[in-house]
């Protein structure tokens, strides 16, 4: 039973927890870029560490070494817009990962089978649902106490939001970029199975090559120094759950249900950020909110449902007609024989 329920539900448990960090993520790196946290240098420390944290698994349980990086675009993006308006662009990386997920015959699709095309209309209903949160406002909605923390962005972060249209850019470059990453991980672990190697690497590589683009494009040692305040909270944080735990948890959903299964819970983050950003950061909650989580939710479900059915042999689907037609079987013989 314990088998059972870890192939079942693990890979959706992982991915669940994999978003409310990355909401996490959004939020705190808001805060901390607001106040004049260099992005290169918080995506520096955090991929060195991350690399730190794995290697001890790796070298336990894994003997070998590959990996890349993602860039880090997504963080200048949110420097240059919002949580709210940031997380909006996760609705890119379902759609795109499942169309390169197909086209690369990493992901079954039959749209002649009921199963394809609830796959489909799932994918469609999920991603219609962060649209409707990113162009559909409609009446605010006061359901609870909003920036309860108190968050008020210093003149700084202000000043480095209005690049609206960069950080538009930004963002669905990351969010492509993304989908692809799933699509690759898919294929790289069927030649190189070593999950917590490939994540040592990809941190570290991730460190030098963020490390070389901070230093072009800011020498200043102030920029680089770590102190006790939110911006090491955030870097730490990062780090551990938003590097090293999930890129080896992604890794693993990967082995266990393709590329385009954990894609599909960026939509999660859409409904985590929508929730927190209102009541941490003070942003509104509209009709649209509440409509386009719903919609993520029931799109969500949809693509799950059909994802099961794909995974679930016939044998196990019914099993009360297979013991059904077994006996049959034996009634016939038994008639046969006498």
């Amino acid at each position: 039973m314990g088998s059972s329920f870890k192939s079942e539900w693990g890979p959706a448990i992982c991915m669940v927890l994999i978003e409310l960090f990355t909401t996490g993520q959004l939020l705190l790196t808001k805060v901390v870029v607001d106040a004049g946290l260099m992005v290169f240098a918080l995506l520096t420390y955090r991929f060195f560490l991350g690399a730190a944290l794995v290697v001890p698994l790796a070298l336990i349980l894994e003997p070998a070494l590959v990996g890349f990086t993602i860039p880090g675009f997504a963080y200048i993006g949110l420097g240059d817009t919002s949580p709210g308006y940031a997380v909006n662009f996760y609705n890119i990386i379902p759609i795109a990962a499942f169309i390169l997920a197909v086209l690369f015959r990493k992901e079954p699709l039959d749209m002649r089978s009921l199963v394809g095309n609830i796959k489909v209309v799932g994918t469609l209903v999920c991603v219609g649902g962060t649209l409707v949160i990113s162009l559909y406002k409609g009446k605010v909605l006061h359901l609870w106490p909003t920036n309860i923390i108190g968050y008020h962005p210093k003149q700084a972060g202000a000043a480095f939001g209005h690049h609206h249209v960069r950080g538009t850019i930004l963002l669905i470059t990351s969010s492509l970029s993304l989908a692809v990453w799933y699509t690759v991980q898919a294929q790289m672990l069927k030649v190189f199975p070593y999950k917590y190697w490939s994540t040592v690497a990809t941190c570290f590589v991730g460190s030098i090559q963020t490390a070389v683009v901070g230093v072009a494009m800011n020498r200043e040692k102030a920029t680089w120094a770590l102190k006790w305040n939110m911006s090491l909270l955030t870097i730490v944080y990062s780090a551990i759950l938003n590097t090293a735990a999930k890129f080896v948890m992604i890794s693993w959903v990967v082995t266990q249900r393709g590329p385009t299964y954990p894609a599909m819970f960026c939509a999660v983050t859409v409904f985590f950020t929508t929730i927190l950003d209102s009541l941490l950061l003070g942003n509104d909650l509209s009709v649209g909110s509440v409509l386009g989580m719903f919609m993520i939710l029931a799109g969500l479900y949809l693509f799950l449902w059909g994802k099961r059915k794909e995974s679930v042999p016939p044998s196990e689907e019914n099993p009360k007609e297979q013991m059904l037609f077994q006996s049959g079987d034996k009634n016939d013989k038994s008639v046969a024989n006498v």
